[in-house]
C-alpha cells in the first residue's frame, strides 16, 4: 500500500486531499477503528511502508512518519490528515493497487494512520523522496527548484507526475492544457492559472475536486511568490 504525504499536506500533501480522484469523489472519511485499522494496516500495507507504532519496516512505499512528521508538527487536523490517508487509498497509482482496503476498513487504517503517523520518536523517519526528478536543468534552475518544492512542501502526496489520477490534478502534461473549472468556465493552465493555483488554492477548483482541501494543506499566502514561480517551472517542465 503507497500513500504519500499530505502538504506537507503536499502540498501534499498534495495534495493530498487536493480534490480526489478526477473520475469522481471518494467521499468523506467518517468513523473508523483504530484498532481494527492497526491489524489491516500491519496485514495488507506494512510490507511496503514502514510505520514505527505498526513495527513495520517495509520500504517499496514512502516511510510513513517521515511523510506525516511536517503536518503533525504544523498541527493540521487529525480528519485533514485522516482524509488524505482514505483518499489515496481509492485512487493510488502503481505499484499500490486502488481500493486494497474500502468501506469501514479504509476508514479504519486511515483512522489508525492519521492518529499515528509522525508521532514522537517517529517523527525522525526518513521523508519521501523524488520518485521522478526532471531530466537535466542544473541545481540552481528554476524548475530544479521546483523540484525540490514537490518534494519538500508535500505536492507529491496529491500531485502525480505520471499521468495517474490521485487526490489531485496530475503535473503531467497540465501547462498549456485546457482545464475545466467547477463553475463551468475552461481555461488555459497557463503561468499565471498556476502561480494563482498556488497562492490562492481555492480561487479556481478544478470540476470534480471538492473546495477546500488543497487550502487546508496549503493555506492562502503561506507559499511565497518565488517558490510558487519555481513550482510553475516544475510543473512547466513536466510534458
Amino acid at each position: 500500500m503507497r500513500l504519500f504525504p499530505a502538504g506537507l499536506l503536499l502540498l501534499g500533501v498534495a495534495a493530498l486531499a487536493a480534490g480526489c480522484g478526477g473520475t469522481g469523489q471518494t467521499g468523506v472519511a467518517k468513523g473508523g477503528d483504530v484498532g481494527q485499522g492497526k491489524k489491516l494496516f500491519v496485514a495488507k500495507c506494512g510490507s511496503c511502508h514502514r510505520l514505527a507504532d505498526a513495527g513495520t519496516s517495509g520500504t517499496i512505499g514512502p516511510d510513513l512518519d517521515g511523510a506525516f512528521a511536517g503536518p503533525r508538527a504544523q498541527h493540521f487536523k487529525l480528519n485533514t490528515i485522516k482524509q488524505v490517508v482514505y483518499d489515496q487509498i481509492y485512487h493510488a497509482s502503481a505499484p499500490m493497487p486502488r481500493k486494497l482496503v474500502t468501506g469501514a476498513d479504509a476508514a479504519s487504517v486511515a483512522a489508525y494512520v492519521a492518529s499515528v503517523a509522525g508521532a514522537g520518536a517517529a517523527s525522525q523517519g526518513a521523508p519521501p523522496t523524488l520518485a521522478n526528478p526532471p531530466a537535466g536543468g542544473g541545481g540552481g534552475s528554476p524548475a530544479a527548484t521546483g523540484a525540490k518544492l514537490y518534494e519538500s512542501l508535500g505536492c507529491s502526496s496529491c500531485h502525480t507526475l505520471t499521468g495517474a489520477k490521485s487526490v489531485g490534478p496530475t503535473y503531467k502534461g497540465l501547462y498549456g492544457s485546457k482545464v475545466q473549472l467547477s463553475n463551468g468556465q475552461t481555461v488555459t493552465a497557463d503561468d499565471a492559472y498556476l502561480l494563482e493555483s498556488i497562492l490562492d488554492p481555492d480561487k479556481q477548483i478544478v470540476k470534480g475536486y471538492p473546495k477546500g482541501i488543497m487550502s487546508a494543506s496549503v493555506p492562502p499566502g503561506s507559499v511565497s511568490e518565488a517558490k510558487a514561480k519555481a513550482l510553475v517551472a516544475f510543473i512547466k517542465s513536466k510534458k
